[in-house]
């Protein structure tokens, strides 16, 4: 794939293309206003300053960057030569079915068309004539910063798009998550809406107020996110400790039984989700202790602890 279109230069649409400009690949950014494309390009513009002032940009020459940007209010000439297209438009199952339907009459036939959606099973509306072409592939705000993309495949998706798409994104340095299915929200947002759902809970019933609750994240389980992620958190605590608080809690998790009753119980027994054995137990601790330790560091020096 050498030649990217993006639908929509809003919120994500602007940051898309900057990501594949930056990667090397020529893009056309399309939108059906012309002040929209304008902003977009002063966004994309400040965008790149602020990493060449941060040492960030790679090298890359700023104006050659821009330069690989083309914008047009014309869908059709965004379509004509695209490899592949990124729609990034509003959150409106009938826009997205209507556009869809437009680039595949629009595009070629061997052009990928994917869904930047965060929540809508596209596959239920979308109509196309390559359906094996046609994917989610969720990015995150911002995208010339936050690695991570999801790639949702549909029913008829098949590995060889899939692969391609993965492949070119890993390629940009991005970190992909391929889903087995779809599910609405995929990983992240649902991980986040459960965490807002708590969050508003403990508010609107006076547990605690906003200030103490975003302390509680930062200085308690946030800091151990970025190194422990959430399963592997569990393997640190001990997975027969983790089904003694389900079962204080009166819940329980299968999976979790079915480990304990393997002997895996985190990295104390050398197996829990993860793999530990051939290295010490203090050698692993001693790892985890050391990332933890920068880290919460550096959050100082940000005046975030």
């Amino acid at each position: 794939m050498k030649n990217i279109t993006i639908v929509g230069a809003g919120t994500m649409g602007h940051s898309l293309a900057q990501v594949f400009a930056q990667g090397g690949y020529p893009v056309v950014l399309t939108d059906i206003k012309e002040e929209t494309l304008s902003a977009a390009l002063g966004l994309i513009a400040a965008n790149l300053k602020t990493l060449s002032d941060l040492g960030l940009a790679g090298g890359a020459d700023l104006s050659e960057t821009l330069g690989r940007i083309q914008t047009t209010t014309e869908l059709p000439v965004a379509a004509a030569t695209a490899d592949l297209i990124v729609e990034a438009i509003v959150e409106n199952p009938e826009a997205k079915k209507k556009l869809f339907s437009d680039l595949d009459r629009m595009s070629p036939p061997h052009t990928i068309l994917a869904s930047n959606t965060s929540f809508l099973d596209i596959y239920q509306f979308v109509e196309t004539k390559r359906p094996h072409k046609v994917l989610i592939a969720h990015w995150f705000a911002p995208p010339h910063i936050i690695p991570l993309v999801e790639i949702v495949p549909g029913p008829q998706t098949d590995a060889e798009t899939v692969s391609a798409v993965k492949t070119m994104l890993e390629g940009l340095g991005k970190q992909t998550i391929v889903l087995k299915k779809f599910l609405p929200g995929f990983i992240v947002n649902r991980l986040q809406s459960a965490l807002t759902r708590e969050v508003l809970f403990l508010l609107e019933n006076g547990y605690a107020d906003p200030q103490d609750i975003d302390k509680a994240a930062k200085a308690g389980f946030g800091i151990r996110i970025p190194i422990l992620g959430l399963v592997q958190r569990m393997d640190f605590t001990g997975l027969d400790l983790m089904k003694d608080i389900l079962k204080n809690s009166e819940k329980r998790s299968q999976i979790i039984d079915d480990l304990v009753a393997q002997g895996r119980l985190g990295v104390k027994s050398g197996r829990g989700f993860y793999d530990y054995t051939g290295r010490p137990v203090e050698e692993v601790l001693r790892d985890r202790d050391l990332k933890l330790l920068k880290l919460r560091e550096f959050l100082k020096e940000l005046g975030e602890l």
